[in-house]
């Protein structure tokens, strides 16, 4: 694998996701354009409407992208392509199942038993108090043993604990 291969968000025309992947992929480009899933469990909305993320090496690669069906161009700053981090592909690879679609989260109730998977709370549980409207976050209360606290945090970044 080449270190120049590197993730990059590109904007498609307007409902060409799918067409873009499809013609990217013709040209062995990697692509990554997650879906969200439809209440009937199927793949619905994308996860980023009109845009995809596709891995390539910019130099060599860049004018066939830009002309390729279903592109608009290639995000960057001043017309130079800006690179994504391997880590913001890999957060939503994880959310992701083997069709490219992200799950809703299993469904949490005020005062379910939660434990927090990353960041520096990792391990801490809490009790889920409430969703942030218009986000994906949550409102958690964390108890030690002299402190109480209502945090935020992003829904994937907790999850119930069985019981």
């Amino acid at each position: 694998m080449s270190p120049n291969l590197l993730w990059y968000a590109i904007r498609t025309k307007p409902r060409q996701e799918d067409r873009a992947v499809e013609n990217l992929r013709y040209w062995g480009i990697e692509t990554l354009a997650a879906q969200l899933e439809e209440r009937s469990g199927r793949r619905g909305s994308p996860l980023f409407p009109g845009y995809i993320f596709a891995r390539f090496e910019s130099p060599t690669m860049l004018q066939k992208i830009r002309f390729t069906r279903g592109v608009a161009y290639v995000v960057g700053f001043g017309g130079v392509p800006t690179s994504i981090g391997d880590e913001f592909i890999e957060e939503i690879r994880a959310r992701m199942d083997q069709n490219g679609i992200i799950r809703k989260t299993m469904p949490l109730n005020p005062g379910d038993e939660v434990v927090i998977q990353s960041g520096f709370m990792r391990d801490f549980v809490g009790i889920f108090e409430r969703e942030l409207p218009g986000t994906e976050r949550v409102q958690v209360l964390l108890r030690t043993v002299a402190y109480s606290a209502h945090v935020e945090l992003p829904r994937f970044d907790i999850r119930r604990i069985a019981g």
